[in-house]
């Protein structure tokens, strides 16, 4: 007969606690409404930034926009000249900062015949005085002139009047001229005010 296996008494009463690990303390995953606040005036800051930067390169921007399209204006009078076989003309009015091409034609159609303005088709009409733009001065051959309207041609062949357009921008105190070269009509571009100084017999030894 085995052995006999003495028995232990049960135990009396509730069984011992369970100890869990207390689990560390994680804050929300939202902002603070300080935090909210601070990212708000940020952005505000940036954002006026951004549109002062943008409002003082627009001006900038229209200038180089004007210089440009006096720039297409030439080309294209003289082009028309070739391809008409018929003399066109830019005629820039000083006073109101402004200029415009004369056809040699007539408004109805037709070609305009004579030296008169009365029936003609104009055209490119531009205005610079809205866009703070100022034509200073307009210089034909060594004539130059301040106010008044003066216009330069552009004959069958493409040659032109030679003659130099100061244009101004009071707001970033700049200056550009725009130059026409004779017999080529070809343009040429100076920042500032350009003076071509005239040729003597030196510059030819």
């Amino acid at each position: 007969m085995p052995p006999s296996v003495p028995h232990r008494a049960a135990r009396s009463g509730p069984p011992p606690p369970v100890r869990v690990p207390a689990r560390p303390c994680v804050r929300g995953a939202g902002f603070t409404l300080i935090e909210l606040m601070v990212v708000l005036v940020i952005m505000g800051l940036m954002s006026g930034i951004a549109l002062v930067s943008w409002q003082a390169l627009l001006p900038n921007q229209e200038f180089n926009s004007a210089v440009r399209k006096l720039s297409d204006t030439l080309n294209a009078t003289r082009s028309e000249a070739i391809a008409r076989n018929r003399e066109f003309r830019i005629y820039y009015q000083i006073d109101d900062d402004s200029y415009r091409v004369r056809t040699p034609f007539l408004d109805g159609g037709g070609i305009a015949y004579g030296d008169t303005d009365e029936g003609r088709l104009w055209t490119n009409h531009v205005g610079l005085g809205d866009l703070g733009i100022d034509i200073v001065s307009v210089t034909i051959d060594d004539e130059t002139y301040t106010d008044g309207e003066v216009y330069v041609r552009f004959d069958p062949l493409g040659a032109s009047s030679y003659h130099r357009v100061v244009l101004r921008q009071e707001i970033f105190d700049r200056d550009f001229t725009i130059e026409v070269l004779p017999l080529t009509g070809d343009i040429r571009f100076h920042d500032g005010v350009f003076v071509r100084e005239i040729a003597d017999d030196s510059d030819f030894e």
